[in-house]
């Protein structure tokens, strides 16, 4: 019998992560065997390519003289992600004289733990690591466009890969398409296309009015630069909730206040603060030393000035996330209202 591979799938340090639809091609070899069995060669190939998609890498070879061993080893790796309710189409024999079959159906996309082969790339993820970004990102660009012969391909693509996954592309959708024409048969290529397809989309968008009174007013103390305020109104105080790329919740602290002093043409302000916490995981409690601040903006307004107001922001990153087209609008808090504040926002996830 004909020496055949036997390919040893690792799936160490790995988690599942989603679920997506796949389409695959099996071939069977060139060889001629009989429809059984080019069709059962033609099958294993289909779903081997379905474990690589889900992210089983193939780590080592040995020759044997048993296709047995190569089938039962890829399906009991296939059985891990492929799901139930898979479909198989026999195309039969093409031209070139190898039997294909179409797979397609769904499979449980794992995610491995970062495990980081060459020097290069473990200084760029030591710097990404301490929030030293803009080095990080000159790093990864020097390799990606790098036309030195010592620069070897798979740098190359690691580069790519990790300038994608650690929010430096400023086109994400643009990035992987260009990724997936120069490395199509990267082991990376299946969780960027996912996340791509997830990153367009925003994961939250806020659009809120508050309206309020004078009857509203609570006594405070707040003093900024030299004035001090002496009460104020909360608009919102909210804890917002939304899912990330993995499923996992990610919590917003949003908090919108109105300040004044008692004069009688007051000064007026508002405070807006949006924190997050950092390291969020599911089931596990949030703590007080994982809340970091994005926004603490504070506004003052002259008195005798225009009765409203309108502000806005580019944007702030936080975590793996950005804010986008911040804007936040409303009438000045004198006299006896009513008060309309309105606050929009949208926010994206930019690494993943």
């Amino acid at each position: 019998m004909k020496n055949l591979l036997i390919l040893l799938l690792l799936t160490a340090g790995v988690f599942a992560q989603e679920v997506i639809d796949i389409t695959v091609k099996g071939i069977s070899d060139l060889h001629n065997d009989g429809a059984q069995q080019d069709r059962l060669e033609a099958i294993v190939d289909a779903k081997r390519q379905a474990c690589e998609k889900a992210g089983l890498r193939i780590e080592a070879r040995t020759t044997v003289e048993n296709f047995k061993v190569v089938q039962d080893l890829i399906e009991s790796q296939a059985a891990t992600v492929l799901l139930p309710g898979f479909q198989l189409i026999d195309v039969g024999y093409v031209q070139d004289g190898t039997y294909q079959v179409v797979l397609s159906g769904k499979i449980k996309i794992l995610e491995e733990q970062e495990n980081i082969s060459n020097k290069e790339m473990r200084y760029a993820k030591s710097l990404n690591d301490r929030e030293k970004y803009a080095e990080c990102r000159d790093i990864l660009s020097k390799y990606i466009d790098s036309e030195d012969k010592n620069v070897g391909a798979d740098l190359k693509e690691e580069s790519f890969y990790y300038y994608i996954k650690w929010g430096y592309s400023y086109d994400i959708d643009e990035d992987v398409h260009k990724f997936a024409a120069y490395y199509p048969d990267s082991k990376f290529l299946t969780n960027l296309e996912s996340f791509a397809a997830f990153a367009v989309k925003p994961v939250y968008v806020h659009d809120q009015t508050c309206q309020s009174g004078a009857d509203r007013w609570q006594p405070a103390e707040f003093v900024h630069e030299q004035t001090t305020y002496t009460r104020k109104i909360v608009c919102t105080a909210d804890t917002l909730i939304f899912k990330n790329f993995k499923g996992q919740d990610q919590t917003l602290l949003l908090y919108l206040t109105l300040f004044s002093d008692d004069e009688s043409e007051p000064a007026t302000a508002y405070k807006l603060v949006i924190a997050y916490f950092n390291g969020n995981l599911a089931g596990r409690p949030n703590t007080a030393d994982q809340v970091r601040t994005v926004i603490d903006e504070l506004q003052t307004f002259n008195p005798g000035g225009s009765a409203t107001f309108s502000s806005s922001y580019s944007g702030e990153g936080f975590g793996d996330y950005k804010f986008d087209d911040i804007e936040i609008a409303g009438d000045i808090p004198i006299g006896q209202g009513p008060f309309r504040q309105k606050l929009q926002f949208t926010i994206y996830q930019r690494s993943f």
